[in-house]
């Protein structure tokens, strides 16, 4: 329940407010002076203020609730106030305005004016709120990666990261092509945290995970009773992204109403949430990303060539993991050691079989594919060594039947080796496996992966979302 404090020298005028806001369903509290407001605010919340103006019977002038208003805002600086007066004139309300109140309302009061205005404050303080929520966690998850530090010891690597390091200055779109795995969204959380816009939000959205339906919705967001299920207003990504940038991963599996959507952004930079009438303007650098051939999708005509080059200021392509052996051994110590102290668990080292095995292995998953097997080698071999047949990896593509055998052979050996008091892997393990062997069964084709086990490409981006 909302609280509404009442800050009147009338007991008369705040029974009234009382009964008023009641029937509202609103929570309501008295005070006659300011001072007692001000103290209470310093320990308790509340959702709106109704202040008074003139506290004396023989002042009309206004000064009394001016002034409370720099004391109420350095103590709640975001709380709504609404003031109030039986002596209003424009230029009280226009200054009050200016000392930071919300709105003014004159006495007599009209009912229905006044409870129009204070659910109004209160809804408009309540978005303020989760924006800054959401501008706060974003803060606090770019302070924890800071500036993403990539130890790389591979020059096609390296190239990369000099690329972008270079259009980070800039505010050019950037097309990120690459297979699965590769780390797109880390390079383009990279190009963020150099560029101008580091404090602003860095919003990323898997177009592949979401459903032609839900598309408008999650982009630009919906206004309360715009379609059956929208029973409070919400914030789409790209309003989240403004002034910063925004990721868009997975690109090629946009359909082509929503590519269509999308262009009509990009172009005039303006917007409106699902069921209003309102146009927004937004500012956001565009970081997008595919495995796909978007040439062949454009040339088959499942693709906007006039997306295409609004997207493709510049395209840089990220090597697999295959192309770097330099980094294979570094990237899996290093995620050993990161699981390690995650888990609390002894790091284990890594035997020259198993280093053998990690560099002669094709890697279809790339980095995310070494990384899931580095997080399950902590939990398995907390013996002390990794060997070759700890990972139990197919070191050529074979047939079907060879993935599937190698795919029983790693999840026996795992279970096998686990310690006594540690339990069997779970659906989510061996899902996770056969998701990964049947990827390096087609060498990284991702429609004839899905095709395979009866999934839609965007289904099989939901079911890989779990293991990110």
């Amino acid at each position: 329940m909302k609280k509404i404090l009442i800050v009147d020298d009338s007991l008369d005028i705040q029974a009234s407010l009382k009964f008023l806001l009641e029937d509202e369903g609103f929570e309501s509290r008295g005070f006659t002076q300011i001072p007692a407001v001000c103290e209470f605010l310093k320990s308790n919340s509340a959702d709106l203020i109704l202040l008074d103006m003139n506290f004396n019977s023989d002042t009309t002038s206004g000064k009394e609730g001016l002034d409370a208003i720099p004391a109420i805002r350095a103590i709640c600086p975001d709380l709504p106030i609404i003031m109030m007066t039986g002596w209003g004139t424009i230029d009280i309300a226009v200054e009050s305005l200016k000392r930071g109140a919300s709105d003014f309302i004159e006495k007599p009061w009209n009912d229905d004016r006044l409870i129009h205005a204070i659910k109004q404050q209160v809804s408009q303080s309540q978005t303020l709120k989760k924006l800054q929520r959401i501008s706060e966690e974003h803060a606090r998850h770019q302070q924890q990666e800071a500036q993403p530090h990539i130890d790389s010891l591979s020059p096609k690597k390296q190239r990369v990261l000099q690329q972008l390091a270079a259009l980070a200055k800039s505010d050019m779109n950037i097309l990120l092509r690459g297979e699965n795995g590769t780390g797109k969204s880390f390079y383009a959380k990279y190009v963020h945290q150099h560029s101008q816009r580091a404090n602003e939000s860095f919003i990323a959205v898997n177009l592949g995970a979401i459903s032609d339906t839900l598309f408008e919705s999650e982009m630009f967001g919906h206004v309360k009773g715009a379609f059956t299920d929208a029973k409070a207003n919400r914030i789409g990504n790209i309003a989240l992204a403004d002034g910063g940038t925004l990721f868009l991963d997975e690109i090629a599996n946009l359909s082509k109403g929503g590519q269509a959507k999308l262009l009509h952004v990009l172009e005039e930079k303006r917007y409106q949430s699902v069921g209003s009438s309102r146009t927004l303007e937004v500012s956001a650098r565009i970081i997008s990303a595919t495995n796909g051939d978007l040439p062949a999708l454009m040339e088959s005509g499942e693709f906007r060539q006039d997306l295409y080059f609004r997207l493709n200021t510049v395209e840089i392509e990220i090597p697999p993991l295959r192309a770097c052996q330099e980094d294979i051994l570094p990237l899996a110590e290093k995620f050993i050691g990161e699981f390690s102290q995650q888990y609390s668990l002894p790091a284990a080292a890594l035997t020259t079989s198993a280093k053998q095995a990690l560099c002669q292995y094709h890697w279809p998953g790339n980095i995310r594919e070494l990384r899931h097997v580095m997080e399950r080698m902590v939990f398995v071999c907390q013996q002390g060594q990794i060997t070759a047949d700890d990972l139990g990896l197919t070191l050529s593509s074979g047939s079907e039947d060879e993935s599937s055998q190698s795919l029983h052979r790693s999840t026996v050996s795992d279970s096998s080796m686990l310690p006594e008091n540690e339990a069997m892997p779970t659906l989510d393990n061996i899902e996770e496996q056969a998701l990964f062997h049947r990827l390096a069964f087609f060498e990284g084709n991702v429609s004839k992966t899905a095709k395979s086990l009866g999934l839609s490409r965007s289904g099989w981006y939901r079911r890989m979302a779990k293991y990110e």
